[in-house]
């Protein structure tokens, strides 16, 4: 997974791949809105990275839990959602500036094999609310970047 430190890269990569992929009026792909909340054993987490794959080649949609849990799916800065159609969404939790990923597999790098994990985005959006269960290293608490 690309960290979202790399925000402004992968804008500019969005833009020529609009070109690409079908387009709304704004030239970038059609999208619907994705919301919810993300919990660790029942509480709410901040700071976990949501990452939405699209089956279309499509750039990814992100999205980060603050710290109520919840979260909305950015496409590019000035367009929120993700594509339209099917998508998987991957779920990570990093710490400070370590490459140190917390979650298991099962919720990232195997997501596509939990139907839970993929969606079918439509035009009015829907609401993706996950609760983590995990008896792993304590997770550190999240610090946001300064």
């Amino acid at each position: 997974m690309v960290r979202l430190t790399s925000l402004p890269l992968r804008c500019i990569a969005s833009v020529i791949l609009a070109g690409i992929a079908g387009c709304g009026d704004d030239g970038l792909p059609k999208t619907g809105s994705v919301t919810g909340t993300i919990t660790l054993n029942g509480e709410p987490i901040q700071g976990v990275q949501l990452e939405f794959t699209p089956s279309e080649k499509i750039r990814p949609s992100y999205g980060m839990t603050d710290s109520k849990g919840q979260y909305k799916a950015q496409f590019v800065t000035v367009k929120s959602g993700v594509a339209l159609g099917p998508c998987v969404v991957r779920l990570f939790i990093y710490r400070g500036d370590s490459e140190k990923q917390y979650l298991p597999a099962k919720y990232n790098v195997d997501a596509s094999k939990n139907s839970d994990f993929n969606l079918d985005v439509k035009e009015n959006g829907l609401v993706f609310n996950c609760d983590i269960k995990y008896a792993g290293t304590a997770i550190p608490a999240y610090v946001a970047p300064k």
